[in-house]
């Protein structure tokens, strides 16, 4: 009975966190400039053609490799086109397994289902866990790859023979994927297992040969898009666009994450001192191996992300598992208490998801714009002309356009149509230049753009 009743309970959670991920999660549009970017990659790799090499307005991407890219794109092209719950599925797919790992390595850890019950609800209910499994960037995928990765390493740790070849090469496996997903950043699992060794004392393992296969598996998975890539766009112009890549620019004070740790977390971040005093009073019976994995994975991560010169709230991501499990530990005899306020702030993220809901779809200035856009384009050549980033990435996805329209062009070049803000479109007017017909003049977010015709 007992065994039936966790099976039940194990069905019952992970269901459960899938309706709360996945509620409404069609509802949004993709307004943010990384959500539209990624998005438009995608379908610009099913229009070309070009699977390998991404591409954004024409141009070759790689501020971030292209698992992510792959994950919107596959569906798409099977569905028809890309659309804002199709972008959004990779992120919420990872992280509802991320909650049911969490759950299963609680139990596991702490030898009871309560243990696995908060260590996943506190994952699933933390404030930046619950809303990027929402948003269609790389960082719920890095952080599901990140985990699987360091899971399947401690599942391995204390096996041998097939057992252990078998779960050290799948987590090899995902690190090779976290790093088609974000690059270097996904070489945090090995650092965390270095760190791990050395507390331990066995850094033979690190030349065994199930690390052996495990470096081949990396390398193999990390090569086979790199390799491909290299071939399509030459070694010197491979070389030229990772030397002027500029995606590192989100500078902060050292003590960034001392800050934003209270607001990501939240609410269980509010349980932080009391975590660490518990952790402290422990230390003199000292931790047994399972329990300070996590511990070590978030201080070296966190200690990581703290020196490292670039810093956005959403880099920790990958530190809220292993919190969660510490988590866990702490509160597995106290699961009524906790059911409590994980169940109120999951009514709460989704109000406030709901409520930007409701602002997006009454305020939506990139699918708005480009509703009243098409009848007046009825398919013809649409150019922009002195339009800021943001506003041609949502004009464009939106029209769903083969060709996207043009940052910067000459309005008098003989293009049926230009789109430019209003003061552009009269500063040209006293010139002189009266070859320009006003079309259509529309709301744009706080300015208003014109459609002009030449």
């Amino acid at each position: 009975m007992k065994e039936l009743g966790e099976r039940q309970i194990t069905a019952c959670f992970i269901i459960a966190s899938g309706l709360i991920i996945f509620f409404n999660l069609w509802g949004r549009s993709l307004e943010n400039h990384d959500y539209l970017r990624y998005a438009e990659i995608a379908r610009e790799m099913i229009r070309t053609g070009e699977w390998v090499v991404p591409h954004y307005n024409g141009e070759v991407y790689i501020d971030k490799p292209p698992l992510l890219f792959w994950m919107i794109a596959i569906p798409s092209w099977l569905y028809g086109s890309v659309t804002p719950l199709i972008a959004r599925l990779p992120s919420a797919l990872s992280a509802w397994i991320g909650v049911a790992v969490v759950y299963f390595w609680g139990k596991r850890i702490y030898g009871t289902v309560q243990s696995g019950l908060v260590s996943g609800g506190v994952l699933l209910t933390s404030y930046q866990y619950f809303f990027q499994g929402r948003a269609a960037k790389t960082d719920m995928l890095l952080c599901l790859m990140v985990l699987l990765s360091l899971y399947f390493f401690y599942l391995g740790y204390k096996k041998e023979g097939r057992d252990l070849l078998l779960f050290h090469g799948l987590s090899f496996l995902f690190m090779g994927l976290a790093v088609l997903t974000k690059g270097p950043f996904g070489m945090i699992p090995l650092l965390v297992i270095v760190a791990f060794l050395v507390k331990e004392r066995r850094l033979a393992i690190l030349w065994s040969r199930s690390f052996l296969l495990g470096y081949a598996i990396l390398g193999g998975i990390v090569l086979s898009w790199v390799l491909p890539f290299v071939n399509r766009v030459g070694w010197e112009e491979a070389v030229a666009l990772v030397k002027g890549n500029r995606i590192l620019s989100r500078r902060a004070p050292i003590y960034f994450y001392f800050v934003e740790i209270w607001g990501e977390f939240f609410p269980w971040s509010l349980l932080i001192p009391t975590l660490f005093l518990s952790l402290w009073k422990r230390r003199r019976g000292g931790l047994q191996t399972e329990k300070y994995f996590p511990l070590l994975w978030f201080g070296l991560l966190f200690i990581l992300l703290t020196l490292f010169n670039y810093r956005a709230s959403r880099y920790m991501l990958p530190a809220l598992p292993p919190f969660a499990l510490m988590m866990g530990g702490m509160w597995r005899k106290k699961v009524s208490t906790f059911l409590i306020p994980a169940c109120l702030f999951v009514f709460i993220w989704h109000g406030v998801d709901l409520i930007w809901l409701r602002r997006d779809l009454s305020n939506s200035p990139g699918r708005v714009l480009a509703e009243q856009l098409k009848p007046l384009l009825d398919g013809s050549e649409l150019s922009g002309y002195r339009l800021d980033v943001s506003t041609v990435e949502e004009v464009n996805f939106y029209l769903d356009r083969v060709i996207p329209v043009l940052k910067k062009t000459d309005p008098l070049t003989g293009r049926r149509f230009v789109l430019m803000p209003e003061k552009v479109y009269h500063d040209l007017r006293g010139r002189g230049n009266d070859s320009i017909l006003l079309n259509r003049e529309f709301q744009y977010k706080k300015g208003r753009l014109v459609l002009v015709s030449s």
